[in-house]
């Protein structure tokens, strides 16, 4: 009797939810060419959960009587919401994602694109998907107009790159933007810790408009990162990639003289070669090229990820990892990564909200000791592989070699030691030592989000950017070497004595907790007037921390412990801590009227702990509106205009990027004095030491014609004032400089952005793209009534109505033919051949800032295969290439291997040239300062999807095969290793590197 009871009460439990559910089939497609979308999301209106649509476009979900309709969104196109019924099949429209993207800006709920006051530019997934570098970075760079990115090494683990929006805003402080991620400000060290294909999106912000609402931090401008999450209701995705490539050196302009060469240019300065060398040469052929030898042409590269994506009614989640494993193309050099992300938003009730985005990433990397040096205290860092590729004479061979008792030679093992050169290779340097670094970072944000009444939201966020750094770097014990060729190098000690070790160990921690509260209300009314205000309150504190010592001695490679070494001097240990904090409240009030009139105000408050007490604190706003003219009726007959915006504003923000206590009287450790340590006092303070202040206005026209071209023009001044710049003191003072709020600059511009969507069929689609911006970059006050401020030993100037990298040296007026000697140019423009730097020297109109730079690219469609090519180009732009000095210089003509072009040295009355006769010191003058404008292929990948019938037989949502190509060509007049490098001189650096890789990529 009871299980008959328990049968029937199941029975009429599932006769009566039968009676409450139904089942709903249908199928999505595209409304251009009908073609089935896969993986379109499918919502019920009310309740109940959602699902995905499959291969063929369709879906089966079952929903309560209740539910009347159903959402349906897919990426690119319009969401649409629709009655529910059987059988159905739902077209999607192409959505015009330029405007009805919505942007994350700053603080609170995203806005459309195409309703943002401010100038911003929006960089979406497509561009990080096929990166060839661990950093997001290179992505950047010629996409944005304003944007100016250069890359200073080619090292795998470097995040040096010079990044400035819109100008130079300050001579001394921090130029760089500031960067967040998912709402909370974070370091450089992200750059090469999250995997770029985390990323959803990267929005800049240009104008005060934007970035007023983050007032102290925002005077550079700001780049706000969005990484990708789940979406509620869309069916689990998995993806996996695969990736293997290969990085060389991408080609300069220099070409070293081979052995014959060489013998010839000693012969043409009366300093031959010896007899044996001539006769090695013309019997064996040993002639090398040092650079093919030095660096890597095939320096291996591989990263292997999945991610996982998907949600439920209540809860969406992403979650990825990482592998990357990227060699240099020099000796100690290259990057281990590994990363994860997660990221978890959960609807715990209808009006609580909470989420938890983080990013986990380890690096373990090696760098070069000398790649980033270029003297010692004599001259040149021989073993920096830049130099060695250089300077290696070409008649020293790779290879040991001997001759037998016919003369014949008989070749050995890889050279450790250059016979005729006279050093170590880099690979014995390497072989003698191991630096290795590792540095491990997390990057999380904790959310709760209330909605107590409609429209109404509470923001309570937490996030920290941490990061723990390690060096250990060990210099083994060594004994003499001896070569098969006769040569002994003692490794810097007496020969046949042992040179013992070192170890160096230093450990640092950098942490930044980031507190943000926000109270959001947005309300209509009548329709046509929306308002939006915000409220909020930010705490940031930052302290970093670190030590390190240095021990020698060790005379085993075994025993290579600190505490194995036999001394460790005072000035071996060092320890530092660091601690800053800010403090802020902000609010924000937009308005529009019929989605026809924009007016944004924001106000921010700043107080920063890094400035003299009575100065902490300072006020930020910024007005800004907009017109959106294509609404007005007037122009609604005018069908081929598709777009036309006017944009307006005006506002201040702060910058505070210098070290911290630059405002304090400091006492730091003195001399010893009678056995005993003493103190002293390291720094003078200056209790007036305030923020520094950009007042910023911009002018911006959007429009859009035909559904084919989008431009936008936007023009901006912006006036840096109370800058804080490096004073020089009399010596009489006791002290060499401080830092003060003196001085200001100008930076006064234009942007421009073309798109054109030339073609777009079922089977084709073609766009084109284009940037660029001009900057005049003005100093207008320095301090004191000073007019000018010289730095002759790195050749610039800071001069008040000049560039902010103007050169500042003597002309060079070339070779006399009469006599070979150098001559140069007086300020009155008259010749001399005496070399005077303090009485010539004079202003270039060069400055190593391009005034110029900007990118291009195109995409390129049909059906499954798809090509994109991103250029990237600055012009005016101005290096002193400090290479030249050492390979085109007769004074180093028995020591180092110089450059072909010096064969045509001077040597008789009546020779043209610009080589001088031997003999005569070369000086630092305007010879060394080249045009260093470029035009680089930065990315060119190319695509292909496999059909859809192909995927659909394995059971898989897609299959993407791609290959990409990195700095594949460079077009450049600069002869130093690469033109890219924004700096007033480069000295043997790291070059940027070319790349090839092949990737293929599987979801399910």
């Amino acid at each position: 009797m009871k299980k008959f009871i328990l049968l029937l009460f199941a029975l009429l439990t599932v006769v009566s939810v039968s009676a409450q559910s139904r089942s709903i089939r249908g199928t999505v497609v595209s409304a251009a060419d009908g073609e089935p979308l896969v993986g379109a999301t499918v919502v019920p209106v009310g309740g109940g959960s959602g699902t995905a649509t499959d291969l063929d476009g369709k879906f089966h979900l079952t929903v309560s009587n209740k539910v009347s309709q159903l959402t349906v969104s897919y990426i690119g196109m319009k969401p649409v919401t629709v009655p529910v019924q059987d059988n159905m099949t739902i077209r999607l429209e192409t959505s015009d994602t330029r405007l009805d993207e919505v942007v994350v800006t700053g603080y609170g709920s995203g806005k459309k694109l195409g309703s943002i006051v401010g100038s911003v530019a929006v960089i979406g997934e497509q561009n990080f998907e096929n990166l060839t570098t661990p950093t997001f970075v290179d992505a950047l760079q010629g996409q944005v107009a304003g944007l100016s990115i250069f890359s200073s090494s080619g090292d795998p683990s470097s995040v040096d790159n010079q990044i400035r929006l819109r100008g130079l805003n300050s001579l001394n402080a921090g130029t760089t933007p500031l960067f967040i991620l998912d709402g909370a400000p974070v370091t450089q060290t992200v750059f090469t810790t999250l995997n770029p294909n985390d990323i959803e999106s990267i929005t800049v912000l240009k104008d005060a408009a934007s970035v007023a609402i983050y007032g102290s931090r925002a005077a550079n401008g700001v780049i706000v990162i969005t990484s990708k999450k789940g979406k509620y209701g869309q069916q689990a995705r998995v993806t996996i990639r695969a990736k293997y490539g290969w990085s060389q050196l991408t080609p300069d302009k220099v070409d070293m003289m081979n052995s014959d060469q060489y013998i010839e240019y000693r012969d043409k300065i009366g300093q031959p070669v010896s007899q044996g060398i001539k006769d090695l040469v013309n019997k064996h052929g040993i002639s090398t090229n040092w650079r093919d030898e030095i660096f890597d042409g095939s320096a291996p590269t591989y990263s292997l990820e999945g991610a996982v994506t998907g949600g439920t009614e209540r809860t969406s989640y992403y979650i990825s990892l990482n592998h990357l494993n990227q060699e240099g193309i020099i000796a100690q050099s290259g990057m281990r990564r590994e990363t994860m992300r997660v990221s978890v938003d959960s609807k715990v009730t209808d009006w609580f909200r909470v989420g938890l985005q983080t990013n986990l990433g380890y690096t373990k990397y090696e760098t070069n000791n000398e790649s980033g040096a270029s003297y010692s205290g004599d001259g040149l860092y021989l073993t920096n592989p830049m130099v060695f590729a250089r300077k290696a004479l070409p008649y020293d061979s790779p290879y040991y070699y001997t001759f037998d008792d016919n003369g014949n030679i008989m070749w050995g093992d890889r050279a450790e030691y250059l016979h005729y050169s006279g050093m170590p290779t880099p690979d014995y340097i390497r072989s003698g030592r191991s630096v290795l670094r590792n540095r491990l970072t997390i990057n999380a944000a904790l959310y709760e989000a209330f909605t107590p009444i409609k429209g109404l939201t509470l923001r309570a966020q937490q996030a920290v950017d941490a990061y723990d750094t390690r060096l250990k770097n060990l210099g083994f014990p060594n004994e003499t070497l001896y070569t098969p060729m006769g040569d002994v190098y003692a490794n810097g000690g007496t020969a046949g004595e042992l040179v013992t070790g070192y170890n160096q160990q230093s450990f640092s921690r950098y942490y930044s907790f980031t507190y943000t509260n926000t109270a959001e209300y947005n309300f209509n009314i009548a329709d046509v007037h929306n308002v939006r205000a915000l409220v909020g309150e930010e705490s940031i504190i930052s302290q970093s921390e670190g030590f390190g010592v240095f021990s020698e001695g060790q005379s085993d490679r075994r025993q290579m412990l600190l505490t194995q070494g036999t001394s460790v001097a005072i000035s071996d240990l060092s320890e530092s801590l660091v601690r800053t904090v800010m403090n802020s409240i902000f609010a924000q009030l937009s308005y529009d009227y019929d989605s026809k009139y924009f007016f944004d105000f924001t106000y921010r408050r700043d107080g920063s702990s890094k400035f003299a007490p009575g100065h902490r604190w300072a006020n930020f706003f910024s007005v800004g509106g907009m017109w959106n003219i294509k609404s007005e009726k007037f122009l609604q007959p005018y069908t081929w205009l598709d777009d036309l915006k006017f944009r307006i504003s005006y506002g201040t923000t702060g910058n505070s990027s210098i070290d911290n206590y630059m405002y304090y009287g400091l006492i730091g450790a003195g001399n010893v004095y009678n056995g005993q340590g003493s103190l002293g006092i390291s720094q003078a303070a200056n209790s007036d030491l305030t923020w520094e202040t950009v007042k910023s206005f911009d002018l911006g026209l959007n429009f859009g014609l035909f559904n084919i071209l989008d431009v936008d023009v936007d023009f901006y001044n912006k006036q840096t004032c109370d800058m804080l710049l490096e004073i020089p003191y009399s010596y009489t003072t006791g002290f060499d400089g401080g830092w003060g709020n003196v001085g200001g600059m100008r930076n006064r511009g234009v942007d421009v952005d073309v798109k054109a969507n030339i073609i777009n069929t079922r089977d084709w689609t073609w766009n084109v793209r284009a940037n660029f911006n001009y900057n005049k970059n003005e100093i207008t006050d320095l301090y004191d009534g000073l007019d000018e401020l010289p730095f002759l030993n790195a050749n610039v100037i800071y001069k008040v109505g000049h560039d902010a990298g103007s050169f500042y040296c003597v002309k060079y007026a070339g070779v006399d033919p009469r006599d070979g000697q150098q001559m140069w140019y007086t300020k009155d423009g008259n010749l001399t051949k005496v070399f005077n730097e303090t009485r010539d020297s004079q202003i270039l109109d060069k400055s190593q800032y391009s005034p110029w730079s900007g990118g291009f690219g195109t995409d390129l469609r049909w059906k499954g295969l798809s090509l994109r090519m991103d250029f990237t180009w600055a012009a005016k732009k101005y290096m002193i290439n400090n290479d030249l000095y050492f390979i085109t210089n007769n004074n180093f003509a028995t020591s180092y291997n110089q450059r072909v072009e010096m064969l045509n040295v001077w040597t008789k009355p009546g020779d043209i040239t610009d080589i001088p006769a031997p003999g005569q010191a070369l000086q630092f003058d305007d010879r060394w300062l080249e045009d260093a404008s470029f035009v680089r292929l930065k990315n060119l990948t190319l695509q292909y999807s496999l059909p859809k019938a192909w995927v659909n037989k394995a059971c898989l949502s897609g299959v993407n095969l791609h290959f990409t190509g990195r700095n594949l060509l460079t077009f450049t007049s600069f002869t130093g290793y690469d033109p890219e490098p924004e700096s007033n001189l480069v000295a043997f650096y790291y070059p940027n590197t070319r790349q090839y890789e092949f990737g293929i990529e599987v979801s399910f």
